[in-house]
């Protein structure tokens, strides 16, 4: 899923069974507990998706299934990242594996926050 129809028209075909343009802060028409994995990256940065999404992708993902995203750095506090993922850790939806800054746009010098969470229902 992309939010942008421009992004979604350069995948080659046959490489996914489906593209479909999805916005991330709005509720997602996918199934609960519908997915054993979800990726996320490129998306939680400056004028994109918000921390309430999590809340999504946590619905959307089986019990035990995994959410992989990463956090433009500069937007990790000042959207509140890091109150969300504290508080989805606190309410036990998820038990957060890995946590790290990492390469994120490397010849502008950006990092990321890197996560890897199972998710617990």
């Amino acid at each position: 899923v992309d939010f942008s129809q421009n992004m979604l028209d350069l995948i080659p075909k046959n490489i996914y069974k489906k593209i479909k343009k999805v916005d991330l802060n709005e509720p997602l028409k996918f199934n609960t507990n519908m997915y054993d994995l979800v990726t996320c990256v490129g998306t939680f940065t400056y004028g994109h998706v918000k921390p309430h999404a999590l809340d999504e992708l946590i619905r959307i993902t089986k019990h035990k299934g995994v959410i992989c995203f990463t956090i433009n750095e500069g937007i990790y506090k000042k959207y509140g990242f890091d109150n969300k993922i504290k508080e989805l850790t606190n309410n036990n939806s998820w038990n957060v594996k890995e946590f790290f800054k990492s390469d994120y746009i490397v010849n502008k010098k950006v990092n990321a926050w890197l996560c890897l969470a199972e998710v617990i229902k």
